[in-house]
């Protein structure tokens, strides 16, 4: 997907750059989850609708997280649309911006706000080894 594709020009550049560069799908409506391809995502909320300051810092760090808890052959990266965005923050009762874990098209978890290294690597770590519900 090309940068101009995105549907919301107020993005981040370091948010844009996610799909634009990396490839990441951009998730329009909250039903795009379930067409993610099998491995556990990190779906990026990243505050439509208002410059937040942690969001550039988090889209930075994103693929970063990716790559410790697992690498691309285990994980994968998308972009919330606004929709995607006020559908997961009003069921999971989310601050933005945000990380949500989605496995099998639903949320497994999420982490609000910028956080420092080390607690990302414990919380989506926990998040990424928690069973899906179909598995219970």
């Amino acid at each position: 997907m090309s940068e101009a594709a995105i549907p919301d020009p107020n993005l981040h550049p370091l948010v844009r750059r996610l799909v634009s560069e990396r490839a990441w799908p951009y998730l329009e409506a909250p039903e795009d989850t379930a067409r993610l391809d099998a491995r556990d995502h990190f779906l990026f909320l990243p505050a439509h609708g208002k410059a937040h300051l942690e969001s550039p810092d988090i889209a930075v760090v994103l693929p970063e997280l990716v790559k410790a808890l697992g690498g691309e052959a285990v994980l994968g990266g998308a972009v919330a649309g606004p929709k995607t965005e006020a559908a997961l923050r009003d069921a999971l009762s989310l601050a933005l911006p945000a990380i949500v874990v989605v496995r099998a098209g639903l949320p497994v978890g999420a982490i609000s706000r910028m956080r420092d290294w080390d607690e990302y690597l414990e919380r989506l770590g926990a998040l990424l080894k928690t069973p899906s519900a179909a598995t219970h």
